[in-house]
């Protein structure tokens, strides 16, 4: 039978029929010609499906829609490590080197905050409008980074850009689960069918690439754009490219409408939402962050400060748990979710990757930058092989999963192979690095590629379609935390260990002062000369591995939770 996808069901949790437990209810199935509906016409004008054909005619529209939804979050992706071989310039330009991390910090605190509401605000408003409005914030971000005039004002223009980029993920991942599912409910398939969990994965596999391919090639293209034409015109130029996005799904994206069912006032429904929630989450975050980012700089880590950011994230954790269980009668994120199998492993292992591979990517153009004085462009390309690796291992990874139906293997080599890329960045990068050497990276891409298609493959593979909604918003929302966490702390254990090498190996007058200049301007120790900066360099060397043993950990660690993962032929 034809069904139509409802633009505005709510997701939040609901219990089924007849069922003792608790369900989460993703895009609610209603029949086209159902007496007493409230459906109004199709904007997709899809005809029922014939039953000669009715695989090919869900499958063409599935591929619409992921294609129209691709750019976006390809833009989104990239967006947010575009500034990665930017952050030197951005920072040396506003002598602000050490507030660096608050670039990413600045995308990734919008990103918190705005990403829990759109779910609940989507089944107020429609998927479409949120989407369109996401653009829009990310694109305004976008254009507030370009204008800047101080390092403050860029970091407000990455907030602006990290709500809309958490619109854009959510909302397409929303929308693309609800046509997958429509796949599924059409072609009457039950949740072990081979051939549906086996074409989500093929599917999702093309998304992941997407998101990580956008991930991995921000940096070298930021990079070209910054040496070329400026770092202001990396962010401006994003402007016209999502209004084009923005086009598309305005002309391409048909979804069906239904009224509302609930008989509630708009204003009744955003009472609903948990916005003590959405608060607790973003102060928690904020204040974890803070200690991350400024412990051992703007104060000491046995200082008064970090007692207090440390106590304020424990209790705010703690009180969005409480509030998520007990309190909150719609939660942005129901907790109980995680009990279910593969969910919390799913969420750790992707997490744990991500946070090794922005390590590596941010480390790598910093590397070349002061070894070599390697321009941004230069520096750039040599994240070219880490970019190839992460198609190769996305792809190959859904193809493998789709021929087979085995995703636990993926998941436990992919941290092993990554470790290869920290193990000889270790041992190899020691200030003298040829070209060929930058090749080593090549095998973190495939590991954290294969890791984010296989990851969400098994975080799925025991839900019921309705429930895949919820653990996707979580799933994104860790992920984008892991990003700022792994970016937080290399900066820190980078700059920890390039401040306590200097202060071992540089001495006499002029000490102090070429401490303070190495540690606020990348441009300073490009600048150097003679064996002041043979020392400067070999001490940013040795601050850099301790970075690459903090991937090395991370990728380990994502391999460790992968094993805890229940393997389950699909």
């Amino acid at each position: 039978m034809a069904v139509e996808a409802d633009e505005t069901t709510p997701l939040g949790r609901g219990r089924a029929a007849n069922s003792p437990r608790t369900t989460y209810q993703s895009i609610t199935k209603v029949p086209a010609k159902q007496a007493g509906s409230h459906v109004v016409a199709d904007e997709e004008n899809v005809p029922k499906l014939s039953p000669a054909k009715p695989a090919v005619e869900v499958l063409t529209s599935v591929r619409s829609v992921i294609t129209v939804l691709l750019l976006g979050e390809f833009i989104s992706n990239a967006d947010s490590t575009l500034v990665m071989t930017a952050i030197a310039r951005i920072t040396s330009e506003f002598n602000q080197l050490q507030g660096a991390a608050w670039l990413s910090v600045g995308y990734t605190l919008g990103l918190c905050a705005a990403q829990p509401m759109y779910g609940r605000l989507s089944d107020i408003y429609g998927r479409k409008p949120l989407l369109l409005g996401s653009y829009f914030f990310l694109a305004l971000g976008c254009v507030v980074c370009g204008l800047a005039t101080d390092l403050w004002i860029v970091i407000l223009g990455r907030a602006l850009s990290g709500i809309g980029g958490a619109g854009v993920m959510t909302m397409s991942s929303i929308i693309i689960t609800g046509r997958l599912l429509d796949m599924t409910v059409t072609l009457n398939l039950t949740q072990a069918d081979i051939v549906s969990k086996r074409e989500v994965a093929k599917w999702r596999a093309y998304v992941n690439v997407s998101m990580t391919l956008g991930r991995s090639i921000g940096g070298p293209v930021g990079g070209v754009l910054t040496d070329t034409i400026g770092w202001r015109w990396a962010f401006l130029l994003q402007a016209p490219l999502l209004g084009l996005a923005a086009l598309l799904v305005t002309l391409q994206l048909k979804l069906a409408r239904q009224a509302p069912t609930d008989a509630g006032t708009n204003g009744a429904k955003i009472g609903r939402i948990d916005f003590r929630g959405g608060a607790l989450l973003a102060i928690s975050i904020t204040t974890i962050i803070l200690l991350l980012d400024q412990g051992g700089k703007l104060f000491s880590w046995k200082s008064l400060a970090t007692v207090a950011l440390a106590s304020s994230g424990v209790l705010t954790i703690a009180l969005f748990v409480y509030t998520e269980l007990y309190v909150a009668a719609e939660p942005i994120f129901d907790l109980r979710i995680l009990r279910r199998p593969n969910v919390a492993s799913g969420y750790l292992t992707n997490a744990f990757q991500i946070a090794a591979q922005v390590g590596m990517m941010f480390t790598v153009p910093l590397y070349f930058q002061v070894t070599a004085r390697a321009s941004n462009t230069a520096a750039g390309a040599h994240l070219i092989p880490a970019v190839l690796g992460n198609t190769v291992g996305g792809l190959s990874a859904g193809m493998f999963i789709r021929r087979t139906g085995n995703y636990k293997p993926i998941l436990v080599v992919a941290g092993l192979v990554a470790c290869i890329t920290y193990l000889l960045q270790y041992v190899r990068w020691n200030g003298e690095t040829g070209p060929w050497e930058s090749l080593y990276i090549v095998f973190g891409g495939i590991g954290s590629g294969s890791c984010s298609s296989a990851s969400f493959v098994s975080m799925t593979a025991f839900l019921e379609p309705h429930e895949i909604a919820m653990a996707t918003a979580g799933f994104l929302l860790l992920l984008n935390l892991a990003l700022t966490a792994g970016v937080t702390t290399n900066y820190t254990v980078l700059g920890a260990e390039f401040k306590r090498q200097l202060q071992h190996r540089l001495h006499g007058p002029d000490a102090h002062k070429i401490i303070k200049h190495a540690l606020s301007s990348i441009a300073y120790i490009v600048g150097l000369t003679g064996t002041v900066r043979e020392t400067v360099v070999s001490c940013y060397v040795a601050g850099l591995k301790h970075v690459y043993l903090v991937s090395l950990i991370c990728s380990a660690l994502a391999s460790v939770a992968a094993l805890t993962a229940k393997n389950h032929r699909l």
